[in-house]
């Protein structure tokens, strides 16, 4: 029987045990409730001590922690250059892989691995994760919060990426981009970005909400679906064709070498490096490609060979 897996947020801080969203006696009754209850249920939350904290600031290792597992991410970076991070450090693998996947790059030599990472920092590396880019009219969404003139240059494509996409909003008119993101903060963004993370092959594709897909073998062929669907690292290097898809959300890349699409898409965005997409440019409606990887229109034959 086909069956998928629903795991709406990847978001592990600790090694604790399964628990449920009644055990805590912190969590909250707010904005946040359902998508920490729902990162509980699939055992992805665990808290420490009948804590959930989600009112705690979340540091830069945590955050690629749940950026690698979110994605399956495998492959590491050599990060022996950078000279706040140990091979014995706790979160050393995830650093190494979060900077593989190109989420993380760091700066000065160093990946500040346990301080706080900010709204603007996180916003930023969760438009690298997820491909999503922004334009000049996209831009001018970060004007219309009244600190809109606190984003960094820096981190202005990647803010306006996730405000223009619909997973934040701001509060009260603010985006609060220097403050610090708390985990019930993170947990609410995340849910917006992944309802279904798909771990089995013969899994069928949920067509209700986004998902990210996490292991080689999955059928994509002829799905149809309004919602983003992400080929996630955990898929490997392997090519992978999807014919005959009808989906006017948009694909996500971070997998494969070759990815070869036929049918109709709304868009097809590649968030890492070393892939290559294939597919008739007439048929996809927004095409992005990431620094790294490129894209091959099919040759297209306009006349008949002439006989010999």
């Amino acid at each position: 029987m086909k069956k998928f897996l629903a795991l709406v947020l990847v978001f592990v801080l600790s090694l604790g045990t399964v628990a449920f969203a009644a055990d805590f006696k912190d969590m909250p009754d707010d904005w946040s409730t359902s998508a920490l209850e729902a990162a509980v249920a699939n055992g992805l939350l665990g808290g420490n001590g009948g804590y959930i904290y989600p009112s705690d600031n979340m540091t830069r290792a945590e955050m690629a922690t749940i950026m690698v597992r979110a994605c399956g991410a495998i492959d590491e970076a050599n990060i022996s250059g950078y000279t706040d991070v140990k091979p014995e450090d706790w979160f050393y693998a995830s650093m190494a892989k979060a900077v593989a996947m190109g989420a993380f790059t760091g700066s000065d030599n160093k990946l500040n691995p346990e301080s706080p990472i900010t709204r603007q920092e996180a916003f930023l590396v969760l438009s690298r994760v997820f491909g999503l880019y922004a334009d000049k009219d996209d831009l001018k969404a970060i004007d219309a919060f009244k600190d809109g003139e606190k984003v960094a240059e820096w981190a202005k494509e990647g803010v306006a990426a996730i405000i223009s996409s619909g997973y934040v909003a701001g509060a009260d008119g603010y985006l609060n981009p220097l403050n610090n993101i708390s985990r019930a903060e993170f947990a609410v963004v995340m849910d917006r970005l992944v309802k279904y993370y798909i771990d089995d092959a013969a899994a069928e594709i949920p067509t209700d909400g986004n998902v990210m897909i996490r292991v080689p073998g999955v059928a994509l062929d002829k799905l149809e679906t309004s919602n983003v669907v992400i080929l996630g690292d955990g898929m490997g290097k392997e090519d992978i064709t999807i014919a005959d898809a009808n989906m006017t959300g948009k694909l996500v890349v971070r997998a494969g070498k070759k990815v070869s699409v036929s049918g109709n898409l709304g868009g097809v965005s590649i968030a890492a490096s070393g892939i290559t997409l294939e597919g008739d440019p007439h048929k996809i409606k927004h095409i992005h490609v990431c620094k790294g990887s490129t894209f091959s229109a099919p040759l297209i034959m306009l006349t008949e060979p002439s006989e010999k």
